[in-house]
């Protein structure tokens, strides 16, 4: 298996449940994939620099859709 794959994202099951669960909570699946892409961008480093810039760009980029 590649190296930082998302086993629930990276099968069409546990896509569909994610997919789901982001219905259910009114959030976008692009959105939570996206926040997710930014936590595996930083396995392995001891340094998260950056992360929680990646984190606030997203959920504002949310919070604008919902306007």
């Amino acid at each position: 298996m590649p190296r930082n794959v998302v086993v629930l994202l990276d099968n069409p099951e546990g896509r569909a449940m994610i997919k789901e669960a982001c219905k259910a909570n009114g959030m976008h699946f692009a959105e939570f994939e996206e926040l997710v892409q930014s936590e595996v961008e930083q396995t392995g480093k001891q340094r998260r620099a950056g992360l929680w810039d990646s984190f606030d760009d997203i959920l504002d980029r949310i919070q604008v859709d919902e306007n």
